[in-house]
């Protein structure tokens, strides 16, 4: 595309990444697969194509941004520090790492004159870019958020609800698809009970909220969010405080929640949305009018983006970071007002292994929930992807939340960055364990 070129992939071998570069259209003959760092030189030199086994072998090449995707907390953390110490921007899709030390490598990165930002096509980055928006035109943002990653099909005719390609029998849930003015919140709270089955939150939902926290400020309602069924117009009506017939306790609150719609309805594609406060009231008639979505009581409306494109959109953010020293997070705003943590769901006895697993890197027998930032003590809750491949030291009982007297942590890259950013933020923080 216009003013890009990549010519550079790194996976955990170098065959790996060159395949990817032929997926991405590039032809063999101008791949080299490069295992030291003479062969990166000669590749670069000849314009070819460079593939690697190791971010190591290429960091003095003259590439201006590393997008950084593996998806490995600890192996995120490594290599978005290895290539700010390097001089280049980076433009983070793990957000698992981001959630552990992203106000450290924002700050990291502004000392050598580089971003470290996230990057359009993900949530965090579209979301942080809305309430920015919201917020410099004057309005109170009420709430802001996302839809799940799936949405909730009802199928009226088999009394069933679809949800990534499962079906879930609803053979009542007529007479739950329509809010009833007064009893809205307990319609909605009969949803979330009639599809129980359903997981109605996920790590990932949490793990991008703590992002958008840490950029904007705004903070969860409650620490395992509402995570609300609802139809895409009833948003704004509990979205909004409780004195207007929603469910929040006040402004600034971020949340998710799960889509449902008829299969003939419009998604809302894991969009991004942001609840105002209606305060022109002949204004925001006049723009019901227009289509957009109020709510009942008239008090809130909802703006949103109804489109997550995944990485179709990052190139927007590497320009405006190259090219224009702009980052699409929230820059030097970022800081740790939140951390994602794990609250047990099971019992754990000593000896027992931590570890991360599925596309949605989630750690069994670990509920996500979002607190208050806290430096890392024998008390305070663990973030919770600093927990993979660590040890339960102590019994943990379902229901209490992991702290660092209750594990072993390994040794990794990301723990010392985690101390580090706790020197940085926290006075009290503890200089090691």
């Amino acid at each position: 595309m216009k003013c890009l070129s990549v010519r550079i992939a790194v996976d955990v071998n170098a065959e790996i990444a060159a395949r990817a570069l032929q997926l991405s259209g590039v032809s063999d003959e101008k791949i080299m697969v490069c295992h030291d760092e003479a062969q990166v030189t000669e590749a670069w030199e000849k314009g070819c194509f460079i593939a690697s086994g190791s971010l190591e072998l290429v960091t003095h090449l003259p590439f201006d941004i590393l997008v950084e995707s593996t998806g490995i907390p600890s192996v995120g953390a490594r290599h978005a520090e290895l290539a700010i110490l390097a001089g280049k921007h980076v433009g983070i899709a793990t957000k698992e790492t981001e959630s552990v030390v992203g106000p450290y490598l924002t700050r990291l990165a502004e000392r050598q004159g580089r971003l470290f930002t996230p990057l359009d096509g993900d949530q965090p980055s579209l979301l942080i870019g809305l309430v920015t928006w919201a917020q410099t035109l004057g309005f109170e943002v009420v709430a802001a958020g996302k839809s799940s990653e799936y949405d909730f099909i009802w199928e009226e005719q088999e009394g069933a609800v679809w949800c990534n390609g499962q079906r879930y029998s609803a053979p009542d849930f007529e007479n739950l698809w329509t809010l009833t003015e007064n009893q809205e919140i307990e319609i909605v709270s009969a949803r979330s009970e009639a599809l129980k089955e359903i997981p109605q939150i996920s790590v990932p939902d949490l793990c991008e909220m703590t992002n958008v926290a840490n950029a904007t400020g705004l903070i969860p309602d409650r620490p395992d969010f509402h995570a609300l069924v609802l139809r895409t117009g009833e948003v704004p009506t509990l979205l909004d405080h409780q004195e207007f017939g929603g469910v929040l306790g006040g402004s600034g609150r971020l949340e998710v929640f799960n889509c449902l719609r008829r299969p003939d309805e419009v998604s809302f594609a894991g969009g991004v949305f942001v609840v105002v406060r209606c305060e022109d009231q002949e204004t925001w008639e006049l723009l019901r009018g227009k289509g957009h979505v109020l709510s009942r009581s008239g008090n809130s409306a909802m703006v949103y983006l109804p489109r997550h494109l995944l990485g179709l959109e990052a190139p927007i953010s590497m320009l405006d970071a190259v090219l224009k020293g702009l980052p699409s997070g929230g820059g030097s705003a970022v800081k740790p007002h939140v951390d994602l943590i794990a609250r047990a769901t099971q019992e754990f006895a000593s000896g027992q292994n931590l570890e991360m697993k599925g596309h949605h890197r989630h750690i069994e027998g670990l509920r996500p929930e979002v607190h208050s930032a806290a430096p890392l003590s024998a008390s305070a809750p663990v973030p919770f992807y600093l927990l993979p491949e660590a040890k339960i030291v102590r019994p943990v009982a379902a229901g209490q939340p992991i702290t660092l007297a209750d594990v072993s942590l390994p040794d990794s890259h990301m723990l010392r960055l985690r101390l580090e950013q706790d020197a940085m933020f926290f006075e009290e923080a503890a200089p090691s364990l």
